[in-house]
This record gives C-alpha cells, sequence and structure tokens, in this order.
C-alpha cells in the first residue's frame, strides 16, 4: 500500500486523492478479508459504495483503475480482476440496452405519409423503401454490437459515466455526428474530418473510428478516413438506393433542437404530423412496447390532455413529460434516474410510476398504507434523504419515516420521488389518484 501513495506522490496526485484512495483501499481489503480480489468482489464493493452523484462515483473508479495499473507486475491477479470487473459491467450494460433499442425497433409501414421536407427529391414510396432499409441496418448492428464485444466497438468505460448514466447509444450518435459533419453529393456523404472529431461522441477518436470500423463490417463504405492527406471521407451504401439519402434526411431535416431522434431511432420523426393522434416523440417512445404497456401509456396520455395538461414532446427522469403552468403531470416510462436504485442506469423494470408524496401521508394514510402493500419495496430505499432542503436533512420538514423491521428510512417528501416499478393499468389510476390530491389537481367535468 505505502508504495502505492508514493507512487500517488510521485505521479502529482493532490493529498486529498492521496487520503481518498488510502481509504477507499483499506475498505476493500477489510471487505475481501484475506481473500483473493475477484471480479465479483470488486463489483460488490462498488455497488455498495454507489452514491448517485457522478463526480464521486468516477473518483471510485478512478482510484481503483490506478492502484490497478500500479498492481500489473507485483499483484496481476487484481489487475486481472478489476480489467475482468470493468468489461463484465460495462459491457453488459452495452449489450442490454442494445438488446433494448433493438427489440423496440418499430418499422415503417408502407402507407407511411412522409413529410415532405425529408423526402430529398425522392418520392414517398421511395423514401419509405429505403427508410425501411436503413432500419433493418441499424437492427442489424444492434444485433452485433449485443452479440460481440461493445469494447470493440469504440464503447467506453467508467469514464463515460454521465448525469444520464451510461452512454449506450452510441450507434445512433455516430450516425447523427456524421451527418452533422457532412454534405450530400449524389447519394454519398462527404464528411469533413476536423468537424467530425469535434463532436463529443468522437472523443476520444481513436474510439470513434472502431465505430466506423464496425459500421464498414455491416456494410457501409467508408473512403479516405486513414488517408491523412485528405481533409474528408466518404460514407456511401451501394447495396440499398436511398440509404445514404433518407439517413442524411433524417439527421439534418429534424424539426426540434431536442435530441429526441438521437435517443429513440424512429420513423415517427419523418412522419407527415397531420397523420399522427398524438405528439410525436410519444408516439416515437411508446410504438415499440408491447401492447399492455401502450394500453397504459396511452390511458395516461388521454387523462394528462383532458387535466389540460400539455405533452412536452420531451423526457424527465425517463419518462414522458406534461406540464401545465408550473405543474408537472404523473412520471411513467422505462428509464432510470440517477438516485433511482439501478446501477449504472439499467433498469430491471418494463415500466415505473414516479412520483414526489408527501401531504398525501397526513390526508390520506389508509390509501398510502394500501400503496405500501402493493409495493412494499418502493419504500425505505437509499438516496431518498433530503439534500436540497436548507435544513440538515433530520430536520427536514417534509421529512416521511418509513419503518422497517432492521432500520428506520427517512425520506424528502418534495425532493424526491418514489418509484412503482411494474404497476398495472389499475395501479397507475391510484398512483394518479393520489398524485392528484398530493399536487391540488382538480378533476376535469
Amino acid at each position: 500500500m505505502q508504495e502505492f501513495l508514493q507512487y500517488l506522490i510521485e505521479e502529482g496526485k493532490k493529498q486529498l486523492y492521496i487520503d481518498a484512495s488510502r481509504k477507499l483501499l483499506d475498505s476493500f481489503y477489510d471487505m475481501i478479508g484475506g481473500n483473493p480480489p475477484t471480479s465479483h468482489a470488486i463489483d460488490a464493493f462498488v455497488r455498495k459504495r454507489w452514491c448517485g452523484f457522478v463526480s464521486k462515483d468516477r473518483a471510485t473508479y478512478q482510484m481503483l483503475n490506478d492502484y490497478a495499473d500500479f498492481c500489473e507486475t507485483g499483484e496481476p491477479l487484481l489487475t486481472s480482476a478489476f480489467r475482468e470487473h470493468i468489461r463484465e459491467t460495462f459491457e453488459g450494460e452495452a449489450r442490454k440496452a442494445m438488446k433494448a433499442y433493438k427489440n423496440s425497433m418499430a418499422y415503417i409501414p408502407k402507407d407511411t405519409k412522409i413529410d415532405a421536407i425529408f423526402l430529398g427529391g425522392l418520392t414517398n414510396d421511395e423514401f419509405v423503401t429505403a427508410f425501411r432499409a436503413l432500419q433493418k441496418l441499424v437492427y442489424a448492428i444492434y444485433g452485433d454490437v449485443e452479440r460481440g464485444s461493445p469494447f470493440e466497438w469504440g464503447w467506453l468505460d467508467w469514464k463515460s459515466i454521465t448525469a444520464e448514466g451510461i452512454n449506450n447509444n452510441r450507434v445512433i450518435m455516430t450516425l447523427d455526428a456524421l451527418v452533422g459533419s457532412s454534405h450530400l453529393d449524389s447519394g454519398v456523404m462527404v464528411v469533413d474530418k476536423k468537424h467530425f472529431g469535434a463532436h463529443a461522441i468522437c472523443k476520444p477518436i481513436a474510439k470513434a473510428k472502431l465505430m466506423l470500423k464496425g459500421l464498414m463490417k455491416m456494410g457501409l463504405h467508408i473512403e479516405e478516413l486513414d488517408n491523412k492527406k485528405s481533409s474528408t471521407f466518404t460514407v456511401s451504401y451501394p447495396y440499398t438506393p436511398n440509404l445514404i439519402t433518407a439517413l442524411f434526411s433524417y439527421f439534418k431535416n429534424r424539426q426540434s433542437d431536442y435530441n429526441n431522434h438521437i435517443r429513440i431511432f424512429s420513423y415517427r420523426f419523418v412522419e407527415a404530423p397531420a397523420a399522427q393522434t398524438r405528439e410525436t416523440f410519444f408516439l416515437a417512445k411508446t410504438d415499440g412496447e408491447p401492447e399492455q404497456l401502450r394500453e397504459i401509456y396511452y390511458w395516461l396520455y388521454d387523462e394528462a390532455v383532458k387535466h389540460g395538461f400539455s405533452p412536452e414532446g420531451n423526457e424527465n427522469m425517463g419518462c414522458y413529460s406534461y406540464k401545465k403552468d408550473s405543474k408537472e403531470w404523473l412520471l411513467l416510462g422505462n428509464g432510470s434516474s440517477y438516485h433511482e436504485d439501478d446501477f449504472l442506469h439499467s433498469p430491471n423494470y418494463a415500466l415505473a410510476a414516479k412520483a414526489r408524496f408527501y401531504h398525501v401521508f397526513q390526508t390520506h394514510p389508509e390509501k398510502m398504507d394500501k400503496l405500501k402493500k402493493r409495493f412494499p419495496d418502493s419504500f425505505g430505499r437509499p438516496w431518498t434523504q433530503c439534500y436540497k432542503c436548507k435544513a440538515k436533512w433530520d430536520g427536514c420538514k417534509y421529512r416521511v419515516i418509513f419503518k422497517q423491521v432492521s432500520q428506520d428510512y427517512y425520506h424528502c417528501g418534495r425532493h424526491h420521488h418514489l418509484y412503482f416499478h411494474d404497476p398495472t393499468l389499475e395501479d397507475v389510476k391510484a398512483i394518479l389518484e393520489l398524485y392528484k390530491l398530493e399536487n391540488n389537481i382538480k378533476s376535469y367535468t
């Protein structure tokens, strides 16, 4: 241990970092006792320390990474275990994300009416045919990443942890960067290398090039990429006429600055608005869901509109958002937020309702007791005690105490949501009624 701390001093690390590294490693070795370090042990250690703050969580990995590098010759077993943990964890997250994106793909119907701004000189039928081929290509790419090694496709490891979790949709974001850095010339994208490399998804450029190599394996023709004398490279797809035109138009002619077209790759973003029965992003988000989940989504959408809430066309905490003045409607979705109990943002549920409750604990205790019995795991979870109120957490006036067998949990009803996983339609109706009471939302007449 002392040799490692001396190594950190020689590397110019600050004393605060050195002290934190010593404390972390002491905790790790206390946990494993005299047992050899394993990937499983490191995984358990990191999960126990996961705090829900990006800088702290990345710092944990940075310290372990520094130690693993230092141990490569003196304690190779730890180095091997750490690197195995990194691969299993972060490649595992990427595979799960690719599977989810793949399974939620809703193919464009043949009779889809395309918004004229996206046609780019193609007929409606030509665009639909090309876009369906593009969807099949993206589906195949998702599948190849899922079955193979995401790291070999350019996925990042712990350095990619952000407030939104792990950036796992690198496929679509790379395609967007290609379009955003290029112009179209006779169905071929001519990409400016410097502009492409400036996109956040393309840093470091070595990782972006791994993604491009993978795209080439899947059929895209990329030429002049490694030619240092050329400031551009070209992207084409000779197997399907007009595919590149459809790809270019999808990203280049988007109607909003919000990155929904990157979050979810969907034909809904090129469909004529007049043909859509509900807001575009809502349709894109729910098209690929099973019928029973779509029923819940659609019911809540219609209830929001009836109560005067407007579909926002964006997300909050992985859930579709509705607003009425400053009030927000009940959150419902399948994405996770940083302060949920989902390590690295990989939810193990298909749907979650998320709501802040405080007043109803006093005004309608019988209804809350019923909800507790239905969702016992939703009450008394980590990270829900107050950290935003001016008072210390034990003096928070919005504090709710959940009595548990082993210990009591303290929940801030103002700043933290309760998460209700995999609710049925009847569950959502009951949760919404409580939400309306909590927020003084009057029922429509």
